[in-house]
């Protein structure tokens, strides 16, 4: 038995005799007029342009398969475009609520600035103290890299990674605790 294509005339014909069909599949699938109205024109424009794919007998089932799978992945995409939405609106008004209140905008601008100097002040004070400790904080903390890396960029074992960092930050709290609690409490 020969499989038979769909040729330019066929399309017409499978056309007229499914676009209802396809029609109430799309709408009951996207539950949108106008959604099914896009579909529909997608799924016979995706047959015009693979109907030498597609067999004549199978092209009624192609067509409600592919209405389907069109009207499901729409919906989809639609419900995670209002999802972005839902979140940009919440940013905006996040945004308007801090504009609202340049008072508490600028007192936060400045607290970050003082904030921002202490760390600079640790880091170079830090410096001139030990290089070292230096090098094991910025590259465990700062750059995040694994402990294990660390210690073997270092030359050191993990055990004195540790160490190392121990003394680094029982020295900076002991320097720069009471700076830190008096700008977080301001």
């Amino acid at each position: 038995m020969e499989v038979e294509l769909i040729t330019k005339a066929d399309f017409n014909v499978i056309y007229e005799e499914n676009f209802d069909r396809v029609y109430k599949a799309a709408v009951k699938y996207s539950g949108n007029h106008h959604s099914a109205e896009e579909i529909v024109q997608n799924v016979f424009m995706k047959l015009f342009t693979n109907m030498d794919n597609v067999e004549k007998e199978a092209a009624k089932a192609w067509l409600l398969l592919t209405t389907k799978d069109k009207a499901l992945k729409l919906k989809r995409d639609r419900k995670k475009e209002c999802l972005m939405e839902d979140m940009e609106g919440e940013a905006e008004v996040r945004l308007s609520e801090s504009v609202e209140n340049p008072e508490e905008f600028f007192e936060r601008k400045i607290k970050d600035q003082q904030f921002m100097e202490l760390k600079k002040g640790i880091f170079e004070a830090l410096y001139e103290k030990n290089p070292r400790w230096y090098e094991a904080i910025t590259i465990t903390y700062v750059l995040e890299k694994p402990q294990k890396e660390v210690a073997e960029n270092m030359e050191v074992t993990l055990d004195v990674l540790h160490s190392i960092l121990y003394r680094a930050k029982k020295w900076i709290r002991e320097n720069y605790a009471e700076e830190y609690a008096h700008l977080n409490k301001a």
